[in-house]
């Protein structure tokens, strides 16, 4: 595991978009890489909560709130991807004083592939974690999830189950569907992502995304995107499985890393948030310029 060195601050800000205002957090001092993190499907800021504090003791840390989720402003159009992707360009431009490693999980992982493939400008390294995007392999694998997923497609159907399940049962039931390590299924994080649905409209619109899951596929052949990508994943995600990563490299990524974590599904980051910072943190030390590295990194080297 990666020792803490010294001691960071979290603050928390807003920023106007074309959608509204979006929130995020910023870590100081800056040092290292400026890192992006984006969420998945209805998650938001604070589920990045476990790993963190050992990113931002080694790297200036942004983290984002997708429109429609978390607390940023409500989506009044149809999702697309390429809208998200424009989220996070504009933020980019507006905030990170340069080029940012983006890592994005489950839908945020699309998005940030999106991002990588329009605004190669803004994008210095690729990390997705068990990431969506697989053209043609539908938003999710297990039979039962399959089930859930044909359920809420029908009309009427689909908006007595969102309303049904939109608060914290639901939230637990989701978790536990995609955890591997059930105990990290923790009451403390059910509350946080349960506390957004409490916003009028909020359940709707993530059976809206659900709906249009099918259209969230990449669009990206190899060599599209060239920046350095890492496909970190949960070696035990059945939600979203492994083959998925060495399907993304195939079809999409040939020049990618893939990183398995062991005794992990789909949310590695907070299912063993140590285990996920020893396969992510000696990539991001790859990445970092000769001029960017700690004073003693750089001495070992030299030797």
């Amino acid at each position: 595991m990666y020792a803490l060195q010294s001691t960071y601050r979290v603050t928390e800000h807003w920023l106007m978009g074309h959608h509204g205002p979006m929130r995020y957090w910023q870590s100081s001092p800056q040092r290292g890489l400026p890192l992006l993190l984006i969420h998945g499907y209805g998650a938001m800021i604070e589920y990045w909560n476990a790993v963190l504090p050992t990113l931002a003791e080694r790297h200036t840390c942004y983290l984002l709130d997708l429109y429609g989720f978390g607390y940023s402003a409500d989506l009044k159009t149809r999702p697309n991807k390429r809208m998200w992707a424009n989220q996070v360009a504009s933020f980019i431009h507006k905030v990170i004083p340069e080029p940012a490693i983006l890592i994005g999980h489950s839908l945020g992982g699309t998005m940030s592939a999106q991002m990588a493939l329009d605004y190669p400008q803004f994008v210095r390294g690729l990390v997705l974690v068990d990431s969506t995007g697989v053209p043609g392999t539908g938003p999710l694998y297990t039979h039962h999830e399959r089930a859930f997923h044909k359920l809420v497609q029908a009309p009427m159907v689909g908006e007595l189950i969102a309303t049904a399940i939109g608060g914290r049962v639901g939230v637990t039931q989701f978790l536990y569907n995609l955890y591997y390590r059930k105990e990290r299924v923790r009451s403390e994080v059910i509350d946080i992502l349960s506390g957004p649905l409490r916003k009028p409209g909020a359940a709707l619109f993530r059976l809206n995304v659900l709906r249009a899951f099918d259209e969230f596929g990449l669009d990206i052949k190899p060599g599209d995107v060239k920046v350095p990508t890492l496909l970190l994943w949960g070696a035990q995600d059945k939600s979203f499985p492994v083959w998925l990563a060495y399907r993304m490299k195939e079809t999409m990524f040939p020049h990618a890393e893939i990183r398995l974590i062991p005794e992990s599904g789909h949310c590695p980051f907070d299912e063993t948030p140590e285990a996920f910072c020893d396969a992510l943190l000696p990539w991001l030390d790859e990445q970092l310029r000769p001029s960017e590295q700690p004073a003693a990194q750089q001495q070992a080297s030299d030797h």
